[in-house]
């Protein structure tokens, strides 16, 4: 990849986001005139995939249809990179429509992951200085089963949750499967993938809880696998095009950034560039690979589903592992999260002083700061999170009350 790089309301945003300064490369790459798609609820009501004409802010605000709410992502995406009809017809999105209109950008139901057909593969520790400020320690891979959800929409933690935390990350979707014998070339993973803005939603106690001091925590895909936990879009570009682009514009990189509204205004919290991610897509696909081979399908890493343990998959077909189309790898998120973790000696020796184990110890703390409600702190009801990476827009979701709904556009919840 790197070569390839080298060588080219609650439901309704009553007022849209602040709008952020955009950034060179941002504006360069919207003027590279980037096949854009997203999926949107259509003025008869029906689910269609769209090519997003022009945007504003990162939202989308023109807007023209290319297919029904199915059918072959590929091609889907190739139909937006041809020229636009003479007579093409041409829709509009306000501001206050985005979040009744604009869905996930790509269909993955919740009954496909939870029938091992697809995957969502999630990276930890993929930035250097996010891996430091989470306490150390190296790449990983975990499972996160949980389907994407509109990208204007809101995130309901399920009852209990207090330490709710953000992540935007690059996510893609694949468009053929990917046998992990036979990993792609770097040209080819971009031709075969499209990607995507991802908030990672995180409820941090569950690795708090199970937490060591070495090796990542069992708890990641009960703290990362809730529904809702998956804001995506509001637009696809494929990997090819986007790339392209990047080249055009003399980055190596995508600019990544999140802010968060507590009442007063978006305020930044991460602001990096993809080109800081340790391993590369190309190369996070040869890490499920190894640790495949090395250790099986599954994680060792539980969630609870219908009152049952499930140890969610890495990839599918014991005989020839592979990942399907239709199957996300997120790729990890940059510094600036809610949660920021002491050194292990401090730990150590704050748990020591309080006679508890470091972690319990540090339990507490994160649990009595989130109380505190002190700014820039864990999310909470009322707060709006706008993540958005150049040149794939921005997407803006309010956090509500545990225990409610996600409410899809295009149906279902």
């Amino acid at each position: 990849m790197r070569a390839l790089i080298a060588a080219i309301p609650v439901l309704i945003l009553t007022a849209g986001p602040a709008s952020s300064d955009p950034t060179a490369q941002g504006l360069c790459l919207e003027a590279q005139h980037l096949p854009r798609v997203a999926r949107v609820r259509a003025p008869g009501g029906e689910a269609r995939y769209v090519r997003v004409i022009e945007a504003a802010d990162g939202f989308p605000t023109r807007i023209t249809p290319i297919a029904g709410g199915g059918g072959d992502l590929a091609a889907i995406l190739e139909r937006a990179s041809q020229p636009l009809p003479a007579d093409a017809e041409i829709w509009s999105i306000a501001p206050e429509q985005v979040a009744a209109r604009v869905c996930a950008p790509f269909e993955l139901s919740q009954a496909e992951i939870d029938g091992e057909q697809r995957v969502v593969v999630a990276a930890g520790l993929n930035y250097a200085a996010h891996a430091e400020e989470a306490g150390g320690g190296d790449v990983f891979l975990f499972p996160k089963p949980v389907e994407p959800t509109a990208p204007y929409g809101v995130v309901s933690p399920p009852e209990g949750v207090t330490l709710l935390d953000y992540e935007v990350e690059l996510g893609l979707v694949l468009l053929a499967d990917i046998a992990l014998g036979a990993l792609p070339s770097a040209d080819e993973l971009l031709a075969q993938s499209a990607f995507f803005v991802a908030d990672e939603i995180t409820d941090r106690e569950p690795i708090i809880r199970h937490a060591v001091l070495s090796g990542p925590s069992s708890g990641f895909v009960e703290a990362k696998g809730q529904p809702g936990f998956l804001p995506a879009g509001p637009w696809l570009v494929r990997g090819t095009e986007l790339y392209r682009a990047l080249a055009a514009c003399g980055a190596d990189g995508f600019g990544i950034r999140l802010a968060v509204d507590e009442g007063d205004g978006f305020r930044p919290r991460q602001d990096a560039n993809t080109a800081l991610m340790l391993l590369d897509p190309q190369e996070l696909l040869a890490r499920v690979a190894l640790e495949v081979q090395r250790e099986g399908l599954r994680t060792a890493m539980p969630v609870v589903r219908n009152e049952q343990t499930r140890y969610y998959p890495l990839a599918i077909g014991a005989d020839a592992p592979r990942l399907p189309a239709g199957s996300v790898v997120l790729t990890g998120t940059p510094e600036g999260v809610a949660l920021a973790t002491p050194d292990r000696l401090g730990l150590v020796g704050r748990g020591l002083l309080h006679l508890r184990g470091p972690f319990e110890q540090f339990r507490h703390e994160q649990l009595a700061r989130a109380a505190a409600g002190a700014p820039g702190g864990y999310l909470e009801p009322g707060d709006r999170v706008r993540a958005e990476i150049d040149g794939l827009g921005a997407q803006v979701v309010r956090i509500t009350a545990p225990g409610g709904l996600h409410p899809d556009p295009c149906g279902g919840s």
